[in-house]
């Protein structure tokens, strides 16, 4: 099968921004765009098939010709845009046991691509301290902030977050997020906000120190222009400053292909030339074998089974 042009699913949140949204033709703020994703409340669909399936029936018709051998809906890798006028509430994901067993879900891991951050940007990746009463104690007296571990961010920085670990994008911030098949996540602490009704959002903060590993520390690599790869495990993601009609190999398993730039870039996929608009996915299938880039700034994020 050809590879296929990915449509996101936009989700409004209270902290969203609309530098994406306005690129894609929207007038509202999108803080989330669910660009590569196979879940049933924000399903992608595909733009160069005819009819606008959606990503997860054609799976499901050719779940190896799509995935390729061996592989199930467990091993897709999911790609979310992220645009943030806002701090986000932090946050906690779970493993695979205790999503399966209480989310009926898998555990999610993901990693965070800087887009763009305006200067002095922040995220929060893991705590000061390890203890798990001293946090419970200052969240709970509101003092956690000081306990919230602050990491200054520009454009080009990948940041990679093990489930288990408190985490959230600061204000001023694009990012793409590519991360494993689940939406399981645990809300610990949201600065007192309100909505629009005036409401605060609920918290889950009994699950949240279930899952949380206060240990754990965030993976960085900081803005380079050359290419590398920039994660192993669980799943593999390949930074390419693509050269010289760079090919694409599939190899044993699909890949998703993100166009990482304001600019659009041509690809060939068995002699017929098509476009990858700025900052839009293809997921290319294991059975579409190999493609070629012609120019451009891509991630390439493929399952590590396979």
């Amino acid at each position: 099968m050809q590879p296929l042009l990915c449509k996101g699913y936009p989700t409004r949140s209270i902290w969203a921004n609309d530098r994406l949204a306005k690129k894609r033709g929207l007038d509202q703020p999108i803080g989330t765009f669910w660009d590569v994703s196979i879940h049933d409340h924000v399903p992608t669909t595909i733009q160069n098939v005819e009819g606008h399936p959606y990503l997860k029936d054609l799976i499901h018709q050719d779940p190896e010709g799509l995935l390729g051998p061996g592989l199930d809906t467990k091993d897709f890798i999911q790609c979310v845009y992220l645009d943030a006028k806002d701090q986000l509430s932090i946050q906690v994901h779970p493993d695979d046991a205790y999503a399966q067993t209480h989310a009926h879900d898998n555990g999610k891991f993901e990693t965070w691509y800087i887009l763009d951050a305006k200067p002095g940007a922040t995220l929060v990746g893991g705590t000061t301290t390890t203890d798990a009463n001293i946090i419970k104690k200052e969240l709970l007296s509101g003092e956690i902030k000081p306990y919230l571990k602050q990491w200054t961010v520009h454009t080009g920085d990948y940041f990679i977050i093990p489930n288990g670990t408190l985490h959230a994008l600061g204000s001023g911030i694009l990012a793409l997020e590519i991360g494993t098949n689940s939406d399981t996540t645990y809300r610990f602490y949201d600065y007192d906000r309100v909505d629009a009704q005036g409401k605060k959002r609920p918290l889950q903060i009994e699950d949240s120190f279930q899952v949380a590993h206060f240990e754990n520390t965030i993976g960085f690599i900081p803005a380079h222009d050359t290419s590398c790869r920039l994660c192993e495990d669980p799943f593999i993601v390949d930074d390419i400053y693509v050269t010289n009609h760079q090919k694409i190999m599939c190899g044993p398993a699909f890949c998703i292909i993100t166009n990482v730039t304001d600019s659009d870039i041509l690809y060939t996929w068995k002699e017929d030339t098509q476009t990858l608009p700025a900052y839009d996915s293809l997921f290319v299938p294991y059975s579409a074998e190999e493609l070629t880039l012609h120019t451009g700034h891509v991630l390439v994020s493929r399952p590590k089974r396979g």
